[in-house]
């Protein structure tokens, strides 16, 4: 029987206006609201199936998000440590919040890459200096 199918589609609706107009991102945690296998059927249909999968897997627990055929909207699932759901949600963005690069983990990117640019120099450096006739440093 459907019960929340229409309402929870028509919520998708007005937060995709409000993400084209505003910019404005949207989360529905279905796993919280009351929802028949009707409803869950008559939603996936209606969002039907995109061409995008993403896996986030941090601290042995696994995120995957699913592109819909709708574009701009995703369905969420979260894994716990025993690879078991423990939320669903739909996602109304142009990509996952959390599958994207986050602002405080640019700051360890930023000193990794540094590294590694130091690293390559150093590699350089030490190249310039092995004498090409002899094949080693003068």
């Amino acid at each position: 029987m459907l019960m929340n199918a229409p309402a929870l589609l028509n919520e998708i609706l007005l937060a995709l206006k409000d993400l084209y107009e505003k910019g404005e991102e949207h989360i529905i945690y279905t796993s919280k609201l009351p929802i028949t296998e009707e409803d869950r059927t008559a939603i996936l249909d209606a969002l039907g199936q995109g061409q995008i999968k993403i896996t986030l897997q941090a601290k042995g627990q696994r995120v995957e998000w699913r592109e819909t055929g709708i574009y701009g909207v995703w369905i969420g699932v979260f894994f716990d440590r025993d690879d078991k759901p423990l939320l669903e949600t739909v996602e109304i963005a142009y990509f996952p919040k959390l599958a994207s690069a986050q602002k405080e983990d640019l700051i360890e990117s930023i000193r990794v890459l540094e590294d590694r640019l130091k690293d390559l120099f150093k590699y350089i450096d030490a190249d310039k200096e092995v004498d090409p006739k002899k094949g080693h440093h003068p």
